[in-house]
């Protein structure tokens, strides 16, 4: 049997941290995006009794079913695997209060490899360094928003439409571990109490959604990554902006008690390609396809416009996560020794990670200082060669091709040329000014964080 040990010490009453344990949300919350994990089936939370099952892709799909065999309210609580790649798996989180707001939590875990004797002593180090690396991360993301958290503790009742995009399966965890009620607008017969029904095309929504909530953020939209940008294509990106933000900020206004908030998404491709000018949230639109589908967009979210309700319209960067966006598909190409410098490489690329795009989010939530046209995006936005540079040096794979622009042109069309040859030199500046610190100012810390490459050994 070998054993695991990993404490933190946490500026916060450990009935807090506790807490933060119990709620929806805090598997998927803690993960480590570089390992990608899906939630099956999760019954009865941390509860005595409560079982997990999950999809692992390490790189292979592995199933992982646990049981929670052991809990004492803000005290300790267990779990032990019942199918999965261990001979034996048993993880204890204990949580102890040192003095006033100030406490530990220790992850304890004993495991056993199959054919432990024979495979464990060569694989040890390998094994403990993955160990180290995700549980390093999962103390760090806990830290951050047990602090975050402490600073606004009003509950709120969230609605969200687009919830099962990549920005959404991001954002939900996030509100739920905070202790916010989030539900969901849904196209399918809904399965719980938390999702409404609702058909933007049809002009139909569940009036039942808004009842005593608070906000609503909007990040609905057809993928505009995928497939070429035919006339038909084109229809359905414009189409499902204009219908889900118009819907939404109609029925708002129609409400007797419309919620205090309305966040709407868009993208810093309204600007279009503008070379090295510095942008900001004053600056006009730009001239592209794609500014024109954030501009229908944005009219569509501003029919908002009850005196109750505040409405942000938020205008965000390429964010960058494994889970899904530009991210892996840059990612794939160092993979597959097929990544390079496109076109001149000097085309500016406004950036923000993950984890900024939602903790910005989340102070938008409160902060009613903040309101209008938002820039999502790093300080610091990047030429497109200095993000490749950062990438490579970050996963160590090198990145040799020069891929012209008549290549890109004639392989992907329009869509390739508005979303990677073109770009522009966003600031955002309104966050600024409401002294928002961003927690990644430069991609590669981002990237380090993101990929599990900030510490390279058992400490």
């Amino acid at each position: 049997m070998s054993l695991y040990e990993k404490k933190i010490l946490l500026k916060s009453d450990k009935k807090e941290v506790f807490a933060f344990h119990e709620r929806p949300g805090a598997l998927k919350r803690l993960s480590p995006p570089w390992q990608k994990i899906d939630v099956i089936r999760h019954k009865r939370g941390i509860d005595k009794g409560a079982s997990v099952k999950m999809h692992l892709y390490d790189p292979f799909k592995i199933t992982w079913k646990a049981k929670h065999t052991e809990f004492i309210k803000n005290e300790f609580f267990e779990d032990i695997q019942t199918f999965g790649p261990f001979a034996f798996w048993k993880h204890q989180h204990i949580f102890e209060d040192l003095n006033k707001n100030l406490c530990s939590m220790t992850d304890r875990i004993e495991f056993k490899l199959y054919f432990h004797e024979l495979v464990y002593p060569a694989s040890e180090k390998i094994l403990l360094n993955k160990l180290n690396k995700i549980f390093h991360y999962r103390h760090k993301i806990l830290q951050r928003d047990l602090i975050i958290n402490s600073r606004f503790k009003d509950k709120k009742t969230i609605l969200i439409s687009g919830a099962s995009g990549v920005i959404g399966r991001l954002l939900i965890p996030k509100l739920t571990t905070a202790g916010h009620e989030v539900r969901t607008l849904v196209r399918r017969y809904p399965e719980n109490e938390t999702e409404f029904y609702w058909n933007p095309y049809k002009k139909i929504i569940d009036p039942a959604a808004f009842d005593n909530t608070d906000a609503v953020i909007n990040l609905s939209g057809e993928n505009i990554g995928v497939g070429k940008w035919t006339k038909q294509k084109k229809n359905k990106i414009i189409k499902s902006r204009k219908d889900t933000a118009s819907l939404l900020a109609e029925t708002i206004n129609s409400l007797e008690n419309p919620p205090e908030l309305f966040i709407s998404a868009s993208a810093t491709g309204f600007y279009g390609d503008r070379g090295d000018e510095r942008i900001n949230e004053n600056s006009v639109a730009g001239d592209l396809f794609i500014s024109d589908v954030c501009r229908t967009w944005e009219d569509s979210a501003l029919l908002c416009n009850n005196s109750k309700t505040r409405v942000v319209i938020l205008r965000t960067g390429v964010v960058l996560t494994p889970e899904g966006g530009a991210l892996p598909l840059l990612l794939k190409g160092f993979y597959t020794g097929t990544a390079g410098i496109v076109g001149s490489g000097n085309q500016y690329v406004s950036w923000i990670s993950a984890e900024d795009f939602i903790n910005s989010l989340y102070r938008i939530i409160f902060d009613t200082n903040i309101s209008g046209t938002v820039n999502s995006c790093s300080e610091n936005p990047v030429k497109f060669k200095e993000l490749i540079k950062d990438i490579s040096k970050t996963i160590g794979l090198p990145a040799y091709l020069k891929i012209p622009e008549k290549a890109v042109k004639l392989l992907t069309g329009q869509r390739g040329y508005e979303t990677v040859l073109c770009g522009a030199k966003v600031m955002p500046d309104k966050l600024l000014a409401n002294n928002y610190k961003f927690i990644h100012n430069r991609p590669k810390d981002a990237l380090k964080e993101m990929l599990g490459k900030e510490i390279a050994q058992h400490d």
